[in-house]
């Protein structure tokens, strides 16, 4: 039998054998000696047994054996060796060429071919690398190594430009933390590998317990800027602003590189128009980035903030053109984002005006104004001013007190009529823009921010307003006491002294004016308006006045209705709820003659009275009354702008809390007002109480119990064919005076209201269909009007607009109840229904339409999302609209035959026929992205899917109607497929139950499996089971392992975290 042979040690080169020495070959010195003692040996063996000295033969030949042994065990370790040699390799990088492979997990090279390519230590083979291979992955480093080389080279270069820039500014006494942020190593130390250094020396265990001390106290300064951070959002939810400040600049000191203690703090300088300084907080984030991370899209969200909050407070300063860069930046980074895109509208509007006024300017140049002047006021009609001629000082130079009376009406006039007027009104004059430091970076130099050379006219009024608060909380003793001063001032302020009177002069004048300005900018344009946001917190406290007070309810709602200035007013009053929300409150909830009638309406009829007695022109005094009459009433303006309050503040925590100390009372005043008589707050009432739900729960229940019952008694009397509405409109209309009518037609509001309680609130549900309301809306769904895309303003009085939102919520509203309540629903308008849909899909026309036509999408959508609601949710619906005969029924012990049945609503072939062409018309062309997914057209395409897949369903059944049975769905089969593959989210789940409705149904089933819609519906599905299975998997392993749950604990802190980052 032949010996077999170890596979490992078969393929080890054996050792060569010895050569003998030749003439004239050479051979080493080793070789010789071994011979040459050889020789000597044997020699000296045969000598001994010559001379008799060697006579034990038997211990001469063990002798021998022994040293034969002696040298076959050498050989034999020699081997050993030289297979452990070749087996095991030689620890290396694979950086030379003495090696055929390398093993990347051991770093070992092997001279010799491995059985099966594994590595002979670690028993893989998935990490051997052959010799080039080794070598073409480490020439691949190189090649990184120099471009991260050069990268490195180009900031330096940078930094040494910046620093050099650096030198020549002006030296400031504060340490330049700038120095240590932008600093750049000079060396390339710190991109090499760790170092190799030896154990047990003194000096490097001291250099590591350093270091370990460093990185100890840096996680400390991280943790302590975090908790800085996290008490600055505390306070910026809280709206205390400068103490949020406050810790984010404490934050800093210990981490100056952290990002978002620097856009939170630019954040809250925003807040308290502390401009320059948000420019300077954004700065440092849009440097940083440019520096270090060679662009903003590795921190793209930091860098996002930091354009938007930075182009916010360019806006505050007029430079346009600078918002407007780094708005476009903002967007590069987030193209969808959809407050971008708005404030990118207004700037590129605002920065093409500003264009046009400057060209304007320049061919019109206008003579310098005259310093600070005195100028005496004519002659005011009311008694108190009849006296003498009272001088108004001019606190600046376009204060609007020095106008005279002609003179400030024909600015008025100008203001409200003339958008170019109002356009140079607003421009300022002089101060250049902000400019780059350089050609390539994007910060904005704070030097460059000058001060504005000569003001604007609006300046000068938004200062005027500012003085006007100031001396009206002094003369009412509201002033904080911050200097000694102070007092003396509130002395000195009486009517009796020259400065009291000069004082009351001002306020008496310049107040009633500042008011009208800015009212006739903020009505006319969302530009103009958002310029007067600074002056709501100091037009805001002149309501305590009952002189001005009606004035400044119609600037506080126009402001509370443009989308700027409402916001600002809703965080001014988070911050200053005393006495400001309880001044707008008072009017809402107290029911006196002061509130509720128009200003001058008793004059008026007392006026027309006398006409009347006299026996004078009766019509003449019914249009003076109308002309009262179309004045809103402090109450009507007050809860108009409450309303508009609680729609801007539904995401300011402070607001909230400040206004739930009056929501019972709040509450109360509106369930008193909604009713049907009360034709001027019933729809201001109702309008509130939509924007009042989203408050939070605490309001949407307290809405629920003391407005529901009234909503409803409000509906029904605006519904009603002799309500008060349509008597009061007859009679407006009788009275010749054209226009609307200031609070009638309260429907779309009311029904806006209820829409909003059963989103916010569904368990009121169950109530409001108790009360009736969905036979009530039902005939308000006009098929002739177009269902608006977006619901219209609370506030419209627009006769052609309100009918189409009158349908459109009535239509939404009835969807929401059906769906909620299938059942519930009467036989009667059930088939009212069915009819009103019909005419809307006729309506629309051809079905080819709703593809190039976004809007009439819109106009389907909640026609068919009830369809589909009505059919597959409403028990018997399909089987009376197919006309399918009962199976069971039921005959009184008198009729000798059944009943005759009513014939069908609307007649199906054609229902569905028209829902058959629309589906297959809007088929989508592309795969849906995710912007479009839950638009009006996926929410077509997924109802219908459900709709056409009960239909499949019905037509499978015994005993189908004929209706039914002649219905083909083999048109549907294609363009099922075709949304199948290119829809996704829940509307691809859709499509996948109505292909398998199709493919159970015999007469589609082979059409299915042509277009292989099955192995497509397997190919979605896949993904999903295997997400199940892994979420599965997760929830077993958190309720089994404390580690996982641990993990899952912090997961979800960190992510509530990051999602209440400001």
């Amino acid at each position: 039998m032949a010996p077999v042979e170890d596979p490992e040690s078969s393929i080890v080169p054996s050792a060569p054998l010895p050569q003998k020495p030749t003439l004239g070959g050479r051979v080493d010195g080793e070789t010789v000696d071994e011979w040459v003692d050889h020789v000597d040996e044997v020699s000296a063996q045969i000598r001994g047994i010559i001379d008799g000295t060697i006579t034990d033969f038997d211990a001469f030949d063990r002798q021998l054996e022994l040293k034969d042994r002696a040298k076959q065990i050498r050989e034999e370790e020699a081997k050993a060796r030289r297979e452990r040699f070749f087996l095991y390799g030689i620890e290396g990088k694979g950086e030379g060429k003495q090696y055929k492979w390398w093993c990347k997990r051991c770093f070992v090279e092997y001279a010799i071919d491995l059985p099966d390519n594994k590595c002979t230590r670690c028993k893989q083979s998935d990490q051997m690398m052959t010799q080039q291979a080794r070598r073409d992955e480490l020439m691949g480093k190189l090649e990184v190594f120099k471009e991260e080389k050069a990268k490195h080279q180009w900031r330096k270069d940078k930094w040494l430009r910046w620093k050099k820039s650096q030198a020549l500014l002006r030296r400031s006494r504060n340490i330049n933390y700038k120095a240590w942020e932008y600093w750049e190593p000079d060396t390339d130390t710190e991109e090499e590998g760790e170092p190799i250094v030896p154990r047990d020396n003194p000096e490097f265990l001291a250099m590591e317990a350093d270091l370990k001390q460093r990185q100890k106290k840096s996680a400390e300064k991280a943790h302590t800027a975090e908790r800085c951070r996290q008490r600055g959002n505390q306070c910026l939810k809280e709206g205390d602003y400068v103490g949020a400040i406050e810790h984010y600049d404490e934050g800093l000191e210990y981490r100056r590189d952290c990002k978002a203690l620097w856009t939170n703090k630019a954040l809250a300088e925003l807040k308290v128009f502390r401009w320059r300084d948000a420019i300077g907080s954004c700065n440092k984030v849009i440097e940083y980035a440019e520096i270090f991370e060679d662009g903003f899209e590795k921190s793209s969200d930091a860098c996002f903030k930091a354009f938007v909050r930075r182009a916010a407070a360019l806006r505050a300063l007029h430079k346009w053109s600078e918002a407007l860069l780094d708005l476009e930046d903002a967007l590069r980074l987030f193209p969808k984002d959809k407050e971008a895109l708005d404030l990118y509208e207004k700037t590129k509007a605002s920065c093409d005006e500003d264009k046009q006024v400057k060209e304007k300017q320049e061919e019109h140049q206008p003579e310098a104004s005259p310093g600070p002047v005195r100028v005496e006021i004519e002659e005011s009609e009311d008694e108190e001013d009849a006296e003498s001629l009272q001088a108004v000082p001019r606190a600046h130079t376009n204060s609007l007190g020095g106008l005279g009376k002609q003179e400030f009406a024909t600015l008025l006039r100008k203001l409200r009529g003339d958008p170019s007027h109002r356009s140079v009104f607003c421009a300022r004059r002089g101060g250049g823009g902000p400019k780059a430091s350089d050609g390539e970076t994007r910060k904005v130099r704070l030097e460059s921010v000058e001060e504005v050379a000569e003001p604007s006219g609006l300046d000068g009024a938004l200062r005027d307003a500012e003085r006007c608060s100031v001396l009206w909380k002094k003369s009412q003793g509201r002033v904080v006491p911050l200097r000694k001063d102070v007092e003396h001032l509130t002395k000195v302020e009486d009517e009796d002294t020259p400065e009291g009177r000069e004082v009351a002069a001002f306020l008496r004048v310049v107040t009633p004016r500042v008011v009208m300005v800015l009212h006739a900018l903020a009505s006319c344009s969302d530009h103009h308006c958002a310029l007067t946001v600074s002056a709501v917190r100091h037009v805001w406290p002149l309501l305590s006045c009952s002189t001005w007070r009606h004035g400044v309810l119609e600037l506080l709602l126009e402001w509370s209705q443009r989308s700027i200035t409402a916001k600002a007013m809703a965080e001014f009053a988070g911050r200053n709820p005393d006495p400001h929300l309880c001044l707008l409150l008072e009017a809402v909830t107290r029911e006196t003659k002061e509130n509720l009638l128009p200003p001058g309406l008793e004059d008026r009829a007392q006026s027309a009275s006398r006409h009347l007695e006299n026996a004078q022109n009766m019509d003449e005094a019914l249009e003076e009354v109308f002309q009262g009459l179309t004045l809103q009433s402090p109450a009507e303006l007050a809860l108009s702008t409450l309303g508009n309050l609680c729609l801007a503040g539904r995401s300011l925590p402070a607001f909230k809390e400040h206004l739930v100390p009056f929501q019972d009372e709040l509450v109360d005043a509106l369930g008193r007002q909604l009713r049907p008589m009360n034709w001027r707050l019933c729809g201001r009432a109702a309008g509130a109480a939509c924007n009042v739900v989203r408050l939070g729960s605490s309001f949407a229940a307290a809405v629920e119990e003391k407005c529901l019952e009234p909503l409803v008694a409000a509906l029904r009397g605006e519904c009603a064919e002799e309500g008060p509405a349509s008597l009061l409109l007859s009679m407006y209309r009788e009275g010749g005076v054209k226009g609307p009518i200031p609070g009638a037609g309260a429907t779309s509001r009311l029904l806006a209201a209820l829409a909003n309680l059963l989103v916010v609130r569904p368990s009121a549900m169950q109530r409001v269909l108790a009360l009736g309301v969905l036979d009530l809306v039902l005939p308000l769904m006009d098929p002739e009007a177009d269902l608006a895309a977006e619901p219209g303003s609370l506030d419209s009085q627009d006769e052609e607009v309100e009918p189409a939102l009158i349908s459109s919520r009535a239509a939404l509203l009835a969807s929401r109840m059906l769906g909620a309540a299938p059942g519930s629903i009467s036989l009667p308008a059930e088939a009212e229904l069915l009819r009103r849909l019909l005419r809307m899909l006729q309506r629309a026309g051809d079905a080819s339409a709703p593809r190039a036509d976004g809007a009439r999408l819109h106009q389907l959508d909640l026609p068919v999302r009830m369809l589909a609601v009505l059919l597959t949710k409403t028990p018997g619906a399909l089987d009376r609209l197919t006309d399918a005969a009962p199976r069971v029924e039921e005959l009184s012990g008198e009729a000798a035959a059944a009943p005759a049945r009513e014939g069908p609503a609307v007649a199906f072939a054609e229902l569905a026929a028209r829902l058959a062409e629309l589906f297959v018309a809007i088929e989508p062309e592309a795969h849906v992205g995710p912007d479009e997914e839950g638009g009006a057209a996926s929410r077509i395409r997924g109802n219908l899917a459900l709709l056409f897949a009960a239909l499949c369903e019905a037509q499978t059944r015994d005993g189908a109607p004929p209706a039914l049975r002649d219905l083909s769905l083999s048109c549907l089969v294609p363009a099922c497929v075709g949304c199948l593959r290119k829809e996704r989210g829940k509307v691809q789940s859709n499509m996948g139950i109505c292909l398998t409705r199709l493919a159970q149904n015999p007469r589609y089933r082979q059409q299915v499996r042509d277009l292989n819609g099955i192995e497509s519906l397997h190919q979605i599905q896949l993904p999903v089971v295997e997400a199940q299975k892994a979420e599965a998997s997760r929830m077993h392993r958190i309720e089994t392992s404390v580690e996982a749950r641990k993990a899952e604990v912090q997961k979800r802190r960190s992510m509530h975290e990051a999602s209440t980052k400001p």
